[in-house]
């Protein structure tokens, strides 16, 4: 896949989860689930039957948790809570991605690129030019997660 850590284009931010928890995940399962890194302590609370850890680990006003469990996953029990979507930004590399479903948007220093990833995982095609609409609709979705920071600063895209 193309692209490096700290880049949001999937060589740097897709990552397989393997899990081996006997008695508990079937051997040799495989989910589609797409989770985030912020799945995994609300996660490991589930298991280990913290049920307010919200309360309990938010230190700040302004601390959020955005995290799924992904235990029913784990465990093939229950119901898995999907994320509408999921949402990255690095300002080092002035890079913001949002994936939603298999839609991708990848925004490169203000720059709105589109792929779809269930036939396009390398990011060849950007197909932004032919799904105005979903770039909107991604685009609002960067406005709305974004937190301004004087010291983190990132290109926005424009609608």
């Amino acid at each position: 896949l193309r692209g490096l850590k700290r880049q949001c284009l999937e060589g740097g931010i897709r990552v397989p989860y393997i899990v081996c928890w006997h008695g508990h995940t079937a051997p040799g399962s495989v989910s589609h689930h797409q989770l985030a890194f912020y799945d995994v302590m609300p996660t490991l609370c589930d298991i280990i039957g913290v049920k307010n850890y919200t309360k309990r680990y938010t230190r700040t006003q302004n601390d959020t948790f955005d995290g799924l469990s992904f235990a029913p996953t784990l465990t093939g029990k229950g119901v898995q809570p999907e994320h509408p979507h999921l949402y990255w930004e690095f300002h080092e590399t002035d890079q913001i991605a949002v994936r939603q479903g298999d839609w991708k948007l990848l925004v490169i220093a203000g720059k709105p690129h589109l792929y779809n990833l269930a036939n396009d995982v390398h990011e060849d095609h950007d197909v932004a030019a032919l799904h105005p609409e979903k770039v909107k609709e991604l685009v609002e979705i960067v406005l709305k997660e974004h937190t301004p920071s004087k010291n983190f600063k990132i290109t926005l895209p424009q609608i």
